[in-house]
């Protein structure tokens, strides 16, 4: 993609239609409200709109949508006095935000119950299939300290379903 000083109108609608799923999603994760989530994706598009941002490629352009709005909404949750483990309401989710098929098990809900920083590190490595030296470029922690995450919340994760399995 080009500066924004170049970048076209049909350029962003591009960018937007290749990412914008994937951004609500993400930021329905943390903030678990229909409203929520689409201010938080419509402010992360902003920054690239009126940022004089560059991307190499989709990859890059993945990574950098990932990362803003993982921090976008941790910074709005902070503002709101809120925290990731508030109850979801199902009602608030409209259709696009519901998860892919195999995102409709146990799994999912015990990643998102995650602390944040695991929570980051686990949607990164498994949702995005980023690898963890790029999980920690992109978190700006070392790779040790991401694979030990990784490591942390697989243990987690394991004794939460085999509970829910009981």
């Amino acid at each position: 993609m080009q500066s924004s000083s170049a970048r076209t109108d049909a350029d962003f609608e591009a960018l937007y239609e290749r990412h914008w799923r994937y951004v609500y999603r993400l930021c329905f994760s943390y903030m678990r409200s229909a409203a929520d989530a689409e201010d938080c994706t419509e402010d992360v598009f902003v920054k690239i709109l009126t940022g004089n941002l560059t991307f190499a490629d989709e990859t890059h352009e993945r990574k950098w949508l990932t990362v803003a709005a993982c921090n976008l909404c941790k910074d709005r949750l902070k503002s709101y006095g809120r925290t990731h483990t508030d109850s979801l309401d199902e009602e608030d989710a409209p259709e696009i935000a519901a998860p892919e098929e195999e995102d409709n098990s146990d799994v999912l809900e015990a990643v998102l119950a995650l602390p944040p920083k695991l929570k980051d590190v686990v949607w990164m490595y498994y949702y995005d299939g980023l690898p963890t030296e790029e999980i920690a470029t992109a978190l700006g922690r070392p790779p040790s300290t991401v694979r030990n995450q990784l490591r942390d919340a697989r243990g987690i994760l394991r004794t939460v379903l085999e509970r829910s399995n009981r």
